[in-house]
């Protein structure tokens, strides 16, 4: 997960138009469930390859096509951040169907994190929960109340973390899975709403944990691997193969600063500090490399 920075004026055509508020107005006085379209919350459209939706579109301008949960490449389902027709968990809830067309209420999700046990209609609170919307004294919705950051919503203080409120630095950090099975992530807050986040999305998953190690670490301890054969050929010298090592860490460091590339939380994470490179990336070495590539990242 990263902070994410979402403009208003991404919004689509169809969530902004007047008909589309004119239909939510009559589900929020209504409450009938029953007319929510995933044509608005959607907004499909044909091309000669496939089905793509044009809010999946929008998202994935601010989200680089990642999910906004794992942070990892994918074909994102839009997900309602707040459930839109049920709270699992919660009977006397209805859902949050006056939020099924809010542009603060929609982030992309891949398939594990949201539908496939990942999160799906699991919203548990800290706080006070909200059950029905806030009207004007013109019968109209007040859309003010209906943003993520706003109150009431605000007051709810969700255990999910919303990628456009909450900063991910605050709430998490990460360690090399003690049995083996690549890194996991873990929460550190005190409210418990980094670890509350990792259980809902499954952020623990297998296939993950040994991504983030394929995806981050390996492509740097490959490169620095082979600069070994090509000492050990005798084509470096000692100080050229430091020098080398140096670029290297160089060139991992400005990665992680590319919001494009999976798990950028991660990548901030391993290079914030000797401490927290000494601890997730070193250990991935062979024990004749360690000392140099720790050396090397003092360096820089």
């Amino acid at each position: 997960m990263r902070f994410v920075v979402k403009p208003d004026t991404d919004k689509t055509v169809k969530l902004s138009s007047p008909n589309t508020y004119n239909e939510l107005l009559d589900i929020a006085k209504t409450k009938n469930k029953d007319n929510i379209k995933d044509s608005i919350y959607r907004d499909s459209y044909d091309t000669a390859d496939e089905i793509r939706s044009k809010v999946e579109d929008k998202l994935a301008l601010s989200y680089h096509n990642k999910c906004a949960y794992c942070e990892r490449l994918c074909k994102a389902d839009v997900e309602h951040y707040r459930p839109k027709k049920k709270v699992s968990g919660d009977d006397k809830h209805e859902g949050y169907y006056w939020l099924c067309y809010e542009w603060t209420n929609l982030l992309p999700s891949c398939v594990k994190c949201n539908r496939d046990g990942g999160k799906h209609n699991y919203f548990p609170i800290i706080g006070r929960r909200i059950y029905t919307p806030k009207f004007l004294k013109d019968g109209n919705l007040n859309l003010d109340n209906n943003k993520a950051k706003n109150k009431p919503l605000k007051i709810e203080r969700p255990y999910l973390l919303h990628p456009e409120i909450d900063k991910p630095e605050d709430f998490f950090e990460f360690e090399i899975d003690p049995i083996g099975e690549g890194i996991k992530i873990k929460g550190i807050d005190k409210d418990g709403r980094g670890e509350k986040t990792i259980k809902i999305c499954l952020l623990n998953r297998q296939e993950l944990t040994i991504e983030r190690v394929e995806n981050v670490i390996n492509d740097f301890k490959n490169s620095i691997e082979c600069l070994l054969i090509l000492y050990d050929n005798g084509e470096f010298t000692d100080n050229e193969l430091v020098n080398h090592v140096v670029l290297q860490v160089k060139m991992l460091i400005s990665r992680s600063k590319n919001e494009k590339s999976t798990h950028t939380l991660l990548r901030k994470y391993i290079v914030k500090d000797v401490t927290n490179f000494e601890k997730i990336v070193i250990p991935f070495f062979p024990n004749k490399l360690k000392k140099i590539v720790l050396e090397a990242f003092k360096s820089v």
